[in-house]
């Protein structure tokens, strides 16, 4: 009888000890996401005003090299859509046009934000002057996501709003 109660002791604390643990491994990851999300609120608005005039702003006599630099910011996947649409749209209108694209980002704040993704939304300004040198001004909300990609913030996807 005195051993079933030990080991219904050792079983009881040993499961107790299991379950306590798996606790503070609960809220240690919870701690982890919790400072990676903040992390990022705190990165990312800064990242975008940024970056989204690199993506958005080229001249055509150096639209080509403006474009490639651009790439660099995305993640392998949007990147390939991006050297994409370059190169059969955007950089054979901005040569035969003359186009001129200025952007600049006057705002940015995180929508959501988790340890290897996030969400900002980003409000742009942008002039677009052409060969007729008549500018055309254009303000935009874009929602611009992003992947921690081996520690750097890369834009997954950008969508006007």
């Amino acid at each position: 009888m005195r051993t079933r109660l030990v080991q219904l002791a050792v079983a009881v604390f040993a499961l107790g000890l299991i379950a306590l643990s798996a606790a503070a491994g609960g809220l240690y990851w919870d701690r982890v996401q919790t400072r990676a999300a903040e992390q990022a609120e705190a990165v990312l608005p800064g990242l975008a005003i940024e970056q989204i005039p690199r993506v958005f702003g080229y001249d055509f006599q150096t639209v080509e090299r403006s474009l490639t630099e651009a790439a660099t910011l995305l993640t392998p996947e949007y990147r390939r859509e991006f050297e994409e649409r370059a190169t059969q749209d955007i950089i054979p209108q901005a040569r035969e046009r003359q186009v001129i694209s200025q952007a600049h980002a006057v705002g940015a704040g995180v929508m959501s934000a988790q340890r290897d993704s996030a969400s900002v939304l980003v409000f742009m300004n942008r002039t677009v002057t052409d060969k007729a040198k008549q500018p055309v001004y254009d303000g935009s909300r874009l929602r611009v996501d992003y992947q921690k990609i081996d520690g750097k913030w890369l834009i997954s996807y950008i969508t006007p709003i």
